[in-house]
């Protein structure tokens, strides 16, 4: 379980990061930076969605850092980073372009500067769209761990495999392993709900 928890909370916490400073680079000022990570980012984020994260797994463990002395919960925390941070781009770039524009022209009518504008006015809106599908992302992050065992990765199911080859027992492990793998995801859900309705501008206006 220790090792699920670890796995999960370093690949969202990773992700969130690599996707948002992918995005903030390709909307940077600098045009032949952000021509770049726009060219690069699209090519990388097709290449994501449309290998298997399992796939993606072997790849790294088994070709790239084969020859390298990494463990496998190193490789899964990148593996599941690289696919993390790939929703995060191709998301918060959606969500933010859904955003009136007409908001921006009035942010710098009254004097903000781009940043200011982007941070204050945009990305909290934003976040209002966004949010709701990034927590089921998270959640489908966490149950896509399950895949690491094939890594070398002892995790909460490769235990529950050892468990049931050992005592020849099926239901229990099993049924086990998909409780934690509710609790965990459950608890999840409830703190980035708890998260969302703090980043609700209109709820926090109404209070």
């Amino acid at each position: 379980m220790a090792i699920t928890l670890l796995i999960s909370f370093c690949a969202t916490l990773g992700g969130t990061i690599f996707g948002f400073v992918l995005y903030m680079l390709s909307r940077s000022t600098w045009k032949m930076v952000s021509k770049i990570t726009k060219a690069v980012a699209k090519v990388y984020s097709g290449l994501i969605a449309g290998t298997p994260v399992l796939v993606i797994l072997m790849i790294l463990f088994y070709v790239i850092l084969g020859k390298q002395d990494i463990s496998g919960i190193v490789v899964a925390i990148i593996g599941f980073i690289l696919v993390f941070g790939s929703f995060v781009y191709s998301h918060l770039t959606l969500t933010i372009e859904s955003v009136d524009w007409g908001q921006t022209e009035a942010a710098y009518a009254l004097g903000y500067t781009r940043d200011r504008t982007f941070f204050r006015i945009i990305l909290p809106q934003a976040m209002k769209a966004f949010l709701p599908t990034y927590t089921a992302e998270v959640v489908g992050l966490i149950k896509g761990t399950s895949v690491v065992g094939y890594i070398a990765v002892t995790d909460l199911t490769k235990m529950g495999d050892i468990i049931r080859s050992n005592t020849y027992e099926a239901l229990f492990p099993l049924i086990t392993v998909a409780v934690i793998y509710f609790a965990i995801t459950w608890g999840a859900t409830a703190l980035l709900n708890i998260v969302q309705k703090k980043a609700d501008s209109h709820r926090r206006k109404n209070k």
